[in-house]
């Protein structure tokens, strides 16, 4: 999606440093939570490992793997190790005031959460495999649509952090809705086979977890778009004013 429209870019206003690091993030989505160099990086390295995260659960949604869980549990434990430090960091920064600090110092929190939901995720593919419970497979489907839909909207949202498109931030928040709409349109889709006797109802409440998590995970990402596009139209206002 290509645009010529950008907003200001609020992590400048914090650091100088951001094109550079922006591009160097492209090459360490290895870095550990301890070993980021700045604030930047740091809020960018989480939703990389958020889009790992993902990838993982889904994986373990088909078949639960041990390596793929061990996988997924060290990156849910550097996600909240950073959260902590980059609240800090957003807090004490000497730079960081006003409408730039009441949005951005939420984000590592954002992150978090959606960490949360993901994990809740993977508990329910455990719970499914241990337990020996099965999905319809439409049931399948539905969350392969998810997945793929839930994926574009953290990869998108990544590129708006880097590169500013208004466009495709507009595009993230749209998409955002959709997601929503989607699990409103499966928890109805799975009650009625419910009540048709096409799906097991052991394998409801797990189902359903996953729609309310999925739900809940994609409402920060929104949270946090909605913010960025009213923080890019006030600094955007103060420049012309100025």
């Amino acid at each position: 999606m290509k645009s010529k429209r950008f907003f200001v870019n609020p992590f400048r206003i914090i650091s100088p440093k951001l094109d550079a690091e922006a591009m160097r993030v492209d090459e360490s989505h290895a870095v550990k939570a301890t070993e980021m160099t700045c604030l930047e990086e740091g809020l960018l390295i989480m939703l990389d490992k958020l889009i790992e995260m993902t990838t993982l659960m889904h994986k373990c949604m088909i078949e639960v793997d041990r390596d793929k869980l061990v996988k997924f549990g060290e990156l849910a434990e550097e996600i909240h190790e950073k959260e902590k430090g980059l609240t800090g960091d957003l807090v004490c920064s000497p730079s960081t005031t006003g409408e730039v600090l009441r949005t951005l110092v939420l984000f590592p929190g954002h992150f978090g959460r959606i960490g949360d939901m993901l994990e809740r995720i993977i508990e329910v593919a455990s719970a499914k495999a241990r337990d020996g419970i099965y999905f319809s497979e439409k049931a399948h489907e539905e969350l392969a649509r998810l997945h793929k839909t839930f994926l574009d909207i953290l990869s998108n949202f990544r590129t708006v952090l880097v590169n500013r498109d208004r466009e495709l931030l507009d595009y993230v928040i749209s998409k955002g809705e959709t997601f929503n709409q989607m699990t409103l349109d499966f928890a109805l889709a799975h009650r009625d086979r419910l009540l048709e006797g096409l799906c097991f109802p052991k394998a409801s409440a797990l189902y359903l977890n996953i729609l309310d998590s999925a739900k809940v995970a994609n409402g920060h990402i929104m949270d946090m778009s909605r913010s960025l596009a009213q923080l890019a139209d006030t600094l955007r206002e103060s420049q012309v004013t100025h």
